[in-house]
């Protein structure tokens, strides 16, 4: 014998609340209490309630996704920021819509306002000037569509940025601790493109500000720019063993780029952590287990604020823009802590402290 509809009523009974309530969870508004919707949510999942989407579309007008439009695929970074933010969107019993940009080809298909990423109830877009993208001076999106920026700032949109030049600033006072030639490894941005962020422009900036500051200013031609690859890195080493073999600082503008250097010193005498200090930025999870010193920015928080600004967005579409700035922490590790006398190891047991990588270890970490 069939098995009876779970309806709206049979979640409603289940949880405790009346039916308006289990609408408003089911649809993604976000004035109900965390307690509240908790109980909604596992109500569902217990009944095994199933909700009409089509239906649901047609009477509402919403899709229950969201498009996510973002620079490229297979990084850290957003592998990381679109798991929180997918995470996040499941909490509402809405779907991400990835579109990463890729290419001039697919850039032109967005710049229509009929393409298929504003077929959505809302826009996240990561790391992409919009100004920049869509070559209308003002930021304006193609469609008219909720809309919140990631890792990127502009005045007309919400947005969830960290504080770049704060993170370099702070990478900049660490190195500073122990002078030595000094180098800042980072990404070229053509800023006459539709892709450049300025993220690594900020990052040296602040960077260059704490070692004018320290009275240890670093050369235009010790600022070495190279490709957004782990061989970026690698190729910055081979630059600096050129130039100099005795005592380095050396700022990585993100973790990947810090990979290349250390995999590059593992075939030197120069060790990382004594020779050599190492720090880079974003804080991922293999660079705990390498020992690298990092900043580090709160990747998955930036997605679920953005979310939570989208949904908000949403449901508020005359609100003033708001703009949160996460700030960035310094999180010292075995490549840069020598001679550093507060994190808590005498000199001694500092100078004892040497990184042997194995290379082979490292590729497949940088793969995996």
């Amino acid at each position: 014998m069939p098995t009876a509809k779970v309806t709206i009523l049979d979640v409603a009974a289940h949880a405790g609340v009346v039916p308006s309530t289990v609408s408003r969870v089911v649809n993604g508004y976000p004035d109900v209490s965390a307690k509240t919707r908790a109980r909604v949510l596992q109500a569902i999942d217990t009944l095994s309630y199933k909700p009409n989407r089509a239906a649901r579309a047609f009477r509402t007008g919403r899709t229950q996704t969201v498009s996510v439009i973002f620079p490229m695929v297979g990084t850290d970074f957003y592998n990381r920021l679109i798991n929180s933010i997918d995470r996040e969107l499941a909490q509402y019993d809405y779907d991400a819509a990835l579109f990463p940009l890729f290419s001039q080809r697919r850039l032109d298909r967005y710049r229509d306002p009929d393409a298929l990423p504003y077929h959505a109830d809302g826009l996240l877009m990561s790391s992409l000037d919009p100004a920049n993208l869509f070559h209308n001076g003002n930021g304006a999106i193609p469609a008219d569509l909720p809309t919140v920026l990631i890792d990127i700032h502009h005045p007309d949109h919400d947005t969830v940025t960290v504080d770049n030049v704060q993170g370099g600033y702070l990478a900049g006072q660490h190195l500073a601790e122990r002078p030595a030639e000094t180098f800042a490894v980072m990404i070229e941005e053509h800023f006459d493109t539709p892709f450049a962020s300025g993220v690594f422009r900020d990052r040296c900036q602040g960077f260059k500000r704490a070692l004018d500051e320290a009275g240890q200013a670093i050369a235009d031609e010790n600022v070495l720019i190279v490709d957004f690859n782990w061989e970026g890195g690698r190729a910055a080493v081979r630059e600096i063993r050129k130039r100099c073999q005795g005592p380095v600082n050396i700022f990585a503008g993100c973790d990947l780029l810090a990979q290349g250097i250390i995999d590059e010193f593992s075939h030197s005498r120069l060790a990382i952590g004594k020779e050599i200090r190492l720090i880079g930025f974003d804080d991922q999870p293999w660079t705990e287990k390498y020992g690298l010193s990092t900043i580090k920015q709160p990747i998955e928080a930036l997605g679920s604020f953005a979310v939570d600004l989208l949904l908000k967005r949403m449901h508020d579409r005359t609100r003033a823009p708001i703009h949160h700035v996460f700030p960035p922490s310094l999180v010292v590790r075995r490549s840069s802590a020598f001679l550093s006398a507060r994190y808590g190891r005498s000199p001694i047991e500092r100078a004892e402290e040497t990184l042997n990588y194995n290379r082979k270890d490292i590729r497949d970490e940088a793969c995996a």
